[in-house]
């Protein structure tokens, strides 16, 4: 009975433990499996997301996404590849077939090999080349294409998903960019070139054209000094073709410059007119220049390349008219409160030019006549020079003409306004390059018999043309092949004046000038003048920043040389024994030792006009008298530079005026500045500004009696 009563106690217990513990394991079960189907879904809602992203990505792109099914070979493009390609969506295959098909088949295998190699996984799972690809139209686009492998637990690869971008665009712009490049290395290139040509020509022309002026001034029979003449012709000819040349080439490379500056165009005009004379008379032609009233008076500009299209302009006018006159007209065209345009007209009455060899008189390179058996030569690129040149003023340029009765070539220039009258002869605050042709009396065969010349030179021949070209002036000279002769010849001998050659050997010029201004120690100053068939204005202002004095680019003339060394010497700081000895007494009343204006220069400057005398007078006067103010405060604020520059301008225009004696202190003054050690300027200055005023006195007392005589 009780084993009876203990199983029927225990066994509902047993039947409600087992039944707890399936309960505990469905409900187990259950949470789990609900758990597997949470996360299931939430992976389908991962997938469908990411796979949202990748469909937004590839529309928020502007490249061409595909995705590569490779268990099933179907690729999946997005619409970029339409607008990419040009093909419309019926048109794009389903398969990496089409791929393939279209892509240029000189890359079709290399494209192939690399996308296979990476399904194979031989190489890593990232992929990237470029390749043309065909577009709807037929042409190819330059391709960058990319791509990554997706891989089962196996490594196998299932799936490549990449992108298209059309590099034609970027390319043709690299190619550009490189096309470019090697244009300018290629114009910096030709530059050199041309400039270091023009310095191996230079060089021997420079013993061509010496040779034959000092032949020319020897005694010769008829027949010789025609031939001479022709010799000389045609090394001036030479000349001006590697001139054209240069221009030219620095006018492509973008390296002309232009300086501003304050000047008359009616002196402009007439200093053409000074260069022609000899040409025009020689074919017995009339040459005049005509300016209207309304021209300004004094404009801001670059004389100098305005001077050179009006002579290229007149030079071929005088070739190509065989009788008759040559006419220069200067108008007013237009003007604005800040600048004007001058319109220049250069008629003659020559052969013409037909109207349909007009169209191509300011391309390079080209003539009217380009036979071989023309009858007039040139390079075709004057008036090429002269078009980039009236350009780069702001103008334009024509040809009016008919054949047989004349031609009128035109342009235009623009030019700042000046509100007053500004200072005549203002000289640029650089080197020197023109200065004014002074009278050789001013330093007579007696004085020059006492001043010695250096001459360095490496190469023989040009040595002996200029120590002829020197001695023939009067001079005393020595000649050295080197910077280190220069050195050790004036530590022998006190020179008034070297002349260097800038390329040398073992110690080329700039090098020598440097370690002279060096061991001059403020004490004393040489004038160097700059000897060179480098013509660029950066070889002028590294001569300048050696301590060179003036510039001379060869074939060196003998005019211009001697125009330049007595410039050089007669400023040079001479001593009031040193200007009585040098300074020539003309007649008792118009020159004395101590007289402070050399009026031989002061009346071949002013010329024979009465009020041109008082003009001039007046206006050396007003401009002298602002330069003075100028270097007072300059020398007063400390301001070296301002004082070497200001210095430098006023000795320029008191040499060309004639004022030699101050000139020496203005001289003196400029090279204070240029040591920026201005405690001896105040005494220097003082000087100047008693010289300034015998000056003043001097011309109230005399200009006044050479206007009455010329009246």
């Amino acid at each position: 009975m009780e084993i009876n009563t203990s199983s029927s106690i225990l066994l509902p217990w047993l039947l409600v433990v087992v039944a707890s513990g399936l309960g505990i394991v469905l409900r187990k079960k259950a949470r789990q499996t609900a758990a597997a189907l949470a996360e299931k879904n939430r992976s389908v809602q991962l997938l469908e997301e990411s796979e949202l992203r990748f469909r937004i990505l590839t529309r928020a792109t502007n490249e061409a996404v595909w995705d590569w099914d490779i268990g099933t070979d179907s690729v999946w493009w997005n619409r970029n590849v339409q607008t990419l390609l040009g093909y419309s969506e019926e048109e794009i295959g389903p398969t990496s077939a089409w791929r393939t098909q279209n892509i240029h088949p000189d890359d079709r295998k290399r494209v192939e090999d690399g996308l296979q190699a990476r399904v194979r996984g031989e190489k890593e799972d990232f992929w990237s080349g470029e390749y043309r690809f065909r577009r709807a139209d037929g042409s190819y686009a330059d391709i960058f294409d990319r791509g990554y492998i997706l891989r089962d637990h196996d490594g196998r690869a299932v799936r490549m998903i990449g992108s298209m971008l059309d590099m034609t665009k970027r390319k043709r712009e690299m190619e550009l960019a490189r096309a470019r490049d090697a244009a300018l290395e290629s114009a910096r290139l030709k530059s050199q070139f041309l400039a270091n040509m023009s310095h191996e020509i230079r060089t021997p022309m420079n013993s061509i054209i010496g040779m034959t002026d000092i032949l020319l001034h020897l005694e010769l029979t008829s027949e010789q000094r025609e031939f001479v003449e022709i010799v000389r012709m045609s090394g001036e000819s030479l000349l001006t073709i590697i001139n054209d040349i240069l221009d030219f080439s620095k006018i492509e490379a973008g390296k002309l410059t232009f300086e501003m500056l304050d000047f008359e165009p009616r002196i402009a005009m007439e200093e053409v007119i000074a260069m022609l004379v000899e040409q025009t008379h020689a074919k017995k032609l009339q040459l005049c220049s005509v300016i209207a009233q309304d021209v300004p008076e004094t404009i801001r500009g670059d004389p100098g390349r305005l001077r050179q299209v009006l002579t290229n302009l007149a030079s071929n006018a005088i070739k190509f008219t065989p009788q008759g006159e040559v006419k220069i007209h200067v108008t007013k065209d237009s003007e604005s409160n800040t600048h004007v345009i001058l319109r220049f007209e250069v008629v003659d009455t020559g052969i013409g030019v037909p109207e349909a060899a007009r169209a191509c008189l300011f391309q390079p390179f080209s003539q009217v006549d380009p036979s071989t058996t023309r009858k007039y030569g040139g390079t075709g690129l004057g008036l090429a020079i002269c078009k980039q040149l009236v350009n780069l003023m702001a103008g334009q340029i024509g040809c009016d003409s008919i054949p047989n009765q004349g031609s009128t070539f035109w342009f235009t220039a623009q030019f700042e306004k000046l509100g007053s009258a500004l200072p005549l002869l203002e000289m640029p605050p650089e080197i020197v390059q023109n200065p004014p042709k002074l009278p050789a009396e001013i330093l007579p065969e007696q004085a020059r018999k006492c001043l010695r010349i250096l001459v360095a030179e490496d190469n023989a021949f040009n040595q002996k043309v200029v120590l002829r070209q020197v001695r023939e002036m009067g001079f005393g000279a020595d000649a050295v092949a080197n910077g280190l002769e220069v050195l050790e010849a004036l530590g022998r001998i006190s020179y008034d004046l070297v002349l260097m050659d800038c390329q040398m050997p073992e110690m080329d010029g700039y090098a020598c000038a440097a370690e002279i201004r060096r061991q001059e120690d403020n004490v004393g100053h040489i004038p160097i003048i700059a000897m060179t068939a480098h013509v660029m204005k950066e070889d002028r202002d590294k001569c300048l920043a050696a301590g060179m004095d003036d510039f001379l680019s060869k074939p060196v003339r003998v005019a211009h040389l001697e125009n330049v060394l007595v410039q050089w010497l007669a400023a040079s700081g001479l001593t009031a024994d040193d200007e009585a000895s040098v300074s020539p007494m003309s007649s008792p009343d118009t020159r004395s030792p101590s007289q402070p204006v050399d009026l031989d220069i002061f009346r071949e400057l002013a010329g024979r006009e009465a009020p041109r005398v008082r003009e001039l007078a007046e206006r050396y006067v007003r401009q002298t008298t602002e330069q003075l103010a100028k270097l007072r405060d300059a020398i007063a604020t400390g301001a070296a530079a301002d004082v070497k520059r200001i210095a430098h301008s006023a000795t320029g225009s008191s040499a060309m005026c004639g004022m030699m004696p101050i000139v020496g202190h203005l001289r003196e003054l400029e090279r204070i500045g240029q040591t920026g050690q201005l405690a001896d300027a105040p005494r220097v200055y003082g000087q100047i500004k008693d010289e300034f005023a015998r000056i003043e006195q001097f011309l109230r007392d005399h200009v006044e009696t050479e206007v009455n005589l010329r009246a």
